[in-house]
């Protein structure tokens, strides 16, 4: 065609206010809340987050209908041992583990397969702002998934006590904040090494399958390891354990052997591979979004 043909394709320039970075992150943090809880996607995606967070926390709502309906077996009840905050913690672990697993393969994964990563570099964020948004995104959900039976808990037994409410909260209030710090524990550990795995997965079920399965087999085998008395430094390999060792040193209690316990190390070593997993983690994941771009 010799001459010139302009198509109007109705293209309207943004008139609104530019929100800049701020606004980009906090976008990018939205979206990653509703990616973590499968809000505003297919019914199927909702499934596993919400059926997870209602497994956490039921036990410690039967266990605040139970005392309330006991009635006089609720101080008993209060100090069980299986519905102490430690002990709790050996249940909501385990489901925790299992969320940031499929959490943290659904915030990496797809946006780098489906090549969304080049419309994130068209914004105004860097390497560091994306993983930083979609950790906080991540840590928001499980921090609260980790907590909220706690002070469930927490609360449920002041209620049923028979200190009455406001002297049982004013006499266990390190309680909480206790209970917060184990569960941030606890979430740096596995959301470290769930996003190294998503960084280098193609699919989201097999990068759950993969943290899943090396986490849960670390236990066993490092156990293996130290028990025949010559590799206990194996101990530190123990992914899972790191976590509740620190937390039951945390909290005071002692409620079951941990492997790098067993293994001859305390806790504060237990405590550096939790932040040493941290650091090399950010670093192996944001080296590689860097060379994706």
């Amino acid at each position: 065609m010799p001459e010139g043909v302009v198509f109007d394709l109705g293209y309207a320039p943004h008139e609104g206010e530019r929100l800049g970075r701020a606004g980009a992150l906090r976008a990018l943090y939205r979206d990653g809340l509703r990616k973590v809880l499968g809000l505003r996607r297919r019914a199927r995606s909702k499934v596993f987050p919400w059926m997870l967070l209602a497994t956490a926390v039921l036990p410690a709502l039967f266990f605040i209908a139970f005392g309330i309906l006991a009635g006089t077996l609720a101080e008993n009840l209060a100090e069980a041992t299986f519905f102490s905050h430690s002990r709790y913690f050996e249940m909501t672990g385990v489901i925790g583990l299992i969320f940031v697993a499929l959490a943290s393969s659904e915030l990496l994964v797809p946006d780098r397969v489906h090549g969304v990563m080049a419309v994130y570099a068209s914004r105004p964020l860097s390497t560091v702002d994306y993983l930083a948004g979609r950790a906080a995104s991540l840590g928001t959900v499980v921090f609260a998934f980790m907590e909220i039976p706690h002070l469930v808990l927490f609360f449920g037994r002041a209620w049923v006590g028979d200190d009455g409410f406001g002297s049982y909260v004013v006499d266990n209030v390190a309680v909480l904040w206790k209970t917060s710090l184990a569960s941030l524990l606890y979430f740096v550990m596995y959301a470290a090494l769930g996003f190294v795995v998503a960084a280098f997965a193609s699919r989201p079920a097999i990068a759950a399958g993969v943290l899943v399965g090396v986490v849960s087999i670390s236990g066993p085998a490092t156990e293996a390891l130290v028990s025949t008395g010559t590799f206990r430094v194996a101990g530190l390999l123990a992914l899972q354990h790191h976590p509740g060792y620190v937390k039951d040193w945390i909290m005071g209690d002692d409620v079951r052997r941990w492997i790098p316990e067993e293994a001859g190390f305390d806790p504060a070593a237990s405590l550096a591979i939790i932040v040493a997993v941290a650091v090399v983690s950010a670093a192996v994941v944001v080296r590689r979004y860097r060379r994706l771009q």
